[in-house]
């Protein structure tokens, strides 16, 4: 049914019921359609109540306008009984419109995020999966705790953290560095410490190729979707983090590497680093950002607060003039749900906004939406993004 077609038809039900003269097939739809959910329970009392309170308003005015009217009749006209019958009549027409404006200045106005069914939507927790150099696969969850010993490294998982640390060996063991994969899916985070004490944050659709032990002059990891990274010092044996064919290079320092939807954009918060793609090299220090234009193969550079990019990793969302498309983009991968558009041109309107990462999907949608320009609609694991007060069809 039309949304707005729908709404209509609600402010009418409620009008006829408080007028007393509602039939009994639509006081059974109202009601059916007041238990379908707290919200619209909820909605129901707050009608009640802004109609008594707008009636009440309106009945001193009317009864001034009576009052005047009753003077000009006696001196000009009779009473006619039709006048009351008449009263009687817009009284009943106008009781809809009441309802409405409350639908337009309290629903629309304020919104609230429509939900077609009641499929629940759950933000991200600590799981993800170790992918052994022998090709085991290893489930980490975040109830679950993990032990292990590798050659060199003794392995420890508990909460959403995993530990790789280093063990004293026979000299005569040889050394060959084998590779660990640590993939942490949509709807997913995880942290890990390397065996050199290096800590990575790993975000979710993201995974981290890295040596179970580092072997020779230089440590080396490769990273696809984004992660912080805290790098232990080591002035003989520089980090290198691999990303979409750019290299960082660091000796210890805080950053943040994101390679989502092809792009490679490198925040720098403490210490300094060499970004290096193809011919082209900058050295970055703190407060700068780095996005490597593949298309040129040039490296873009841009002053920022580079903490606002790694809030992330402390469970906040924060936006700062962001296109919607990139918000979509990250609640899709943290929520684990499907965002639909059904306008290109909404991709590009901007948001400034800033959000618990654990807080339930609609807080978040709900602060978007107060700008009325888009409206959001939710159904089961997709959620689909609309022009502000467009008519669409509600999925029942």
């Amino acid at each position: 049914m039309n949304l707005l077609r729908r709404r209509f038809k609600i402010a009418h039900w409620i009008a006829e019921e408080f007028a007393g003269v509602i039939m009994k097939e639509n006081q059974a739809r109202l009601e059916q359609w007041r238990v379908e959910s707290p919200a619209h329970a909820k909605e129901y009392d707050e009608i009640r109540t802004y109609i008594m309170t707008e009636n009440e308003r309106r009945e001193k005015e009317k009864q001034t306008v009576k009052n005047e009217w009753r003077k000009f009749e006696r001196v000009h006209f009779r009473k006619y009984v039709i006048w009351r019958r008449i009263g009687r009549c817009a009284a009943i027409m106008v009781m809809p419109l009441l309802v409405c404006g409350y639908f337009v200045s309290s629903e629309w106005k304020s919104p609230e995020v429509m939900i077609a069914d009641n499929v629940e939507i759950v933000p991200g927790t600590g799981r993800a999966q170790l992918i052994m150099a022998d090709g085991r696969f290893l489930k980490l969850e975040q109830k679950e705790d993990m032990k292990l010993d590798l050659p060199g490294v003794k392995v420890v998982a508990t909460g959403k953290k995993i530990v790789y640390r280093a063990i004293e060996e026979e000299a005569s063991t040889p050394k060959v560095e084998e590779y660990n994969t640590l993939v942490v899916p949509r709807g997913g985070e995880y942290m890990l410490e390397l065996s050199d004490g290096t800590k990575v944050w790993l975000n979710s659709d993201s995974e981290l190729r890295f040596p179970v032990t580092f072997v020779g002059d230089r440590r080396s990891v490769e990273i696809e979707g984004e992660a912080y990274f805290e790098v232990a010092k080591d002035e003989g044996k520089p980090f290198h983090v691999l990303a979409n064919g750019s290299d960082i290079k660091v000796v210890g320092t805080s950053f943040n590497v994101m390679t989502y939807r092809g792009r490679t954009v490198t925040t720098l918060v403490e210490g300094k680093v060499c970004l290096t793609y193809k011919d082209e090299s900058v050295l970055m220090v703190p407060d700068r950002q780095a996005e490597v234009i593949t298309e040129t193969g040039k490296i873009l550079m841009r002053e920022v607060d580079a903490r606002n990019f790694t809030l992330w990793k402390d469970g906040v969302f924060y936006f700062e003039n962001a296109a919607l498309e990139t918000i979509a983009e990250r609640l899709s991968q943290w929520y684990d749900v499907n965002i639909i558009f059904n306008d290109e041109a909404l991709k590009q309107l901007r948001y400034s906004v800033e959000m618990k990462r654990y807080n339930n999907i609609q807080d978040l949608l709900t602060k978007i939406e107060k700008t009325q320009k888009v409206k959001f609609l939710i159904q089961g694991k997709s959620i689909y993004i609309r022009k502000w007060m467009e008519a669409y069809d509600l999925l029942e």
